[in-house]
């Protein structure tokens, strides 16, 4: 039997009782009730796999306000305001083709010159860590920045693409 342990608790938030709005700041605010909080931040705890369900919501300061079961649930407006900030906090840039990759040797990183779905862009990966192969073909890669990069298929790279980055994936 598990101590009970107050960090264990998992807060369903019932979703006829919210409203999530965008302030004229940016900053954004979910009412419930009587009670406004301001959201520091809506995480997915299944990104990859559920993107729309289990968004865990933190009020300014990271204290966690609890877990929205499904996005679809909320009424339209606060679908709206949820799925743009989503979008913006896990952009991915959809990599077409890999110009160039090469070790740094003074830090061992590697830098990327890669052509995307938004054009041409440059980036340091900070390890092999950083570069997610565990659905491969399928590649996931996140630079020093925290910017988000994907390949869908590896394999269907052009053999150019697959020659200069298969020594770093």
């Amino acid at each position: 039997m598990l101590p009970e342990d107050p960090d264990l608790e998992i807060t369903v938030l019932p979703p006829d009782e919210l409203k999530f709005l965008t302030l004229p700041n940016g900053k954004m605010v979910m009412i419930r009730g009587d009670e406004a909080v301001e959201v520091e931040k809506v995480l997915r705890a299944l990104p990859i796999s559920d993107p729309w369900r289990y968004l865990v919501v933190y009020a300014s300061g990271g204290t966690e306000v609890g877990v929205i079961e499904d996005i679809s649930e909320l009424d339209p407006d606060s679908q709206k305001v949820l799925r743009h900030h989503l979008e913006e906090r896990y952009r991915t840039f959809v990599i077409k083709r890999i110009i160039k990759v090469e070790r740094l040797t003074q830090t061992g990183h590697s830098r990327w010159v890669v052509e995307t779905n938004e054009g041409v862009r440059e980036f340091t990966v900070s390890g092999t860590d950083h570069i997610h192969t565990s659905r491969f073909p399928r590649i996931f890669i996140r630079d020093a920045q925290g910017d988000r990069y994907e390949i869908p298929n590896f394999e269907l790279l052009d053999p150019k693409s697959r020659r200069t980055a298969r020594e770093f994936i």
